[in-house]
């Protein structure tokens, strides 16, 4: 009761008031800054950190003042990982998938926000919003890497030589094409099955595929409709079994390698840079690493002709960046896909590796590939390829399967009645409807 009595006892007083305001004061600015502060958890694959993926992230950090906490795993443990965070509600703010398109069908459509209100949306151009929009209308991420297209890169200077000043419109004329270059002493194509590299087959089969989106347009969603609920089987789809006895005709014509069983990815590379080999099925992602061993390389790309027609390509959207559906940070994880869709952003994204880019007003230089890809996207001539439409598609199952049609122990309506048969498993798997 006496312990503040006296000149001494008031000094005490006033510095124990001193120290108690300063200490409400820390604590207060401590609040506050614990409250600004926000930080991004951003779990992505190894492979596809980029350098400019890092820098949006950088430019996002400097102009929000926001922290984004990369989280990077190898692709070959990244699914699994990611699998047991979402499941534990441990999941990040923001995450990659393979493909955006693909991910309706790969991972639960209950981690991914709906994106399809945000005002960026209404920037993409027609084809860049069929790229990442799902079966159902979602839109729930944004390419990191570019997307593209598959179909048969060609080599221009082996074209010019040999007298090829058209390219070809119907299936007639490839195979007239392919016989120019087989006598020239061309591969005319080049494919690949080693182990581990069947998807440079399942490139092409994939892009015929996407040809009966032109015989059926009419009726084509009620058909994507009845392959996902069991009402349409793959094996009485007149195009998908035509489109595989194109792929058998090439090798029983001798227009391929002999060796494709033993080809691999990297054969390719130096096969088809070094001018051994007139075409190949890819995308544009084949580019970059062939482009460093053969820079006066000069490359053009076309969809193989179905039947009487040019033929369309097989899009894909690329792996996605999307924001967990129960992110502890929406907010600002839906502020940082705005800001990486930003037209500034986005050009700056696009600068340092050139391809096709999903919005209408960013202006980005194309490749060799992805310049030619976009005529196509523009004439109505492309369509996302079947593992991005069909739930229960087995792609892993075909990319084996591939190889047993292309030695001549299975023909494409076996083929066919396989991958029925696998899509059932996975679909039942699934509860999907229908099944």
């Amino acid at each position: 009761m006496g312990i503040f009595r006296g000149k001494r006892g008031f000094k005490l007083w006033i510095i124990m008031l001193l120290l108690l305001s300063a200490a409400c004061s820390n604590q207060s600015n401590d609040h506050k800054d614990a409250s600004q502060e926000v930080i991004l958890d951003f779990m992505v694959t190894t492979e596809n950190l980029s350098d400019r993926l890092k820098k949006v992230i950088e430019n996002y950090e400097a102009a929000t003042g926001n922290k984004v906490e990369i989280q990077s795993f190898p692709s070959t443990e990244y699914n699994n990982i990611l699998k047991t965070k979402m499941m534990s509600d441990d999941g990040p703010d923001l995450f990659v998938t393979d493909d955006i398109a693909m991910a309706q069908f790969a991972n639960p459509r209950t981690w991914f926000t709906d994106l399809s209100s945000e005002e960026w949306v209404t920037r993409l151009s027609p084809g860049g919003k069929q790229m990442i929009t799902w079966n159902d209308g979602q839109i729930t991420g944004l390419p990191i890497t570019n997307p593209g297209g598959f179909g048969l890169m060609y080599n221009k200077d082996i074209f010019e030589e040999v007298g090829i000043t058209e390219l070809p419109t119907t299936w007639e004329q490839f195979l007239d094409i392919c016989e120019t270059l087989k006598k020239a002493g061309y591969i005319p194509i080049n494919i690949q099955l080693a182990n581990g590299s069947e998807f440079g087959t399942t490139h092409l089969m994939h892009q015929l595929f996407a040809n009966v989106e032109l015989t059926r347009q009419d009726n084509i969603q009620a058909f994507y409709e009845g392959l996902n609920t069991n009402q349409i089987k793959l094996a009485d789809v007149s195009e998908y079994q035509q489109a595989l006895e194109q792929m058998v005709e090439l090798k029983e014509k001798g227009y391929t390698n002999d060796d494709f069983m033993s080809t691999s990815f990297d054969m390719t590379q130096e096969r088809f840079g070094s001018g051994k080999v007139a075409m190949h099925p890819c995308g544009d992602f084949v580019l970059p690493p062939m482009l460093e061993n053969y820079p006066d390389l000069r490359v053009g790309f076309l969809p193989a002709p179905f039947n009487d027609t040019p033929g369309a390509a097989a899009l894909y959207a690329g792996v996605g960046i999307s924001v967990n559906s129960k992110a502890d940070q929406k907010a600002a994880a839906l502020e940082f896909i705005s800001f990486f869709a930003s037209k500034a952003q986005q050009e700056q994204f696009m600068s340092t590796a050139p391809g096709t880019n999903v919005f209408a007003d960013v202006k980005a230089e194309h490749n060799m590939i992805s310049q030619d890809l976009q005529v196509y996207i523009d004439q109505g001539r492309a369509f996302m390829l079947l593992a991005g439409k069909m739930e229960p598609w087995p792609e892993m199952e075909a990319r084996k399967a591939m190889q047993e049609m292309m030695l001549g122990s299975k023909t494409p309506l076996q083929f066919l009645k396989e991958m029925d048969q696998k899509a059932s498993i996975i679909a039942k798997g699934k509860k999907l409807e229908g099944w």
